[in-house]
């Protein structure tokens, strides 16, 4: 998860420094190579990036939730089980 909230922080910063553009031409790169377009249609593909990244994020929150959800209901099972002779991580 770390990864992609590194990615749409890189993205927003990249969305920022065109804002603050002049309106010409600036190079986006994609894949391995660079490319000139104008200023609006980079700003498009920050957008679209940034939407992808962050619906990533929330998808993998929702899984940690679930998955922490899970845990906890079988650590009352093995405590409920087997009692205080068991010690697990909180």
């Amino acid at each position: 998860m770390q990864f992609y909230q590194e990615k749409l922080q890189l993205v927003d910063d990249a969305s920022t420094d065109l804002m603050l553009g002049n309106g010409s031409k600036v190079m986006l790169f994609l894949g391995d190579a660079f490319f000139e377009t104008s200023e609006e249609q980079a700003t498009e593909h920050c957008e679209v990036v940034v939407e992808k990244y962050q619906s990533k994020v929330d998808e993998l929150n929702l899984e940690e939730e679930n998955i922490i959800s899970k845990q906890s209901e079988l650590k009352k099972l093995l405590y409920a089980r087997f009692g205080a002779s068991i010690n697990l991580e909180e």
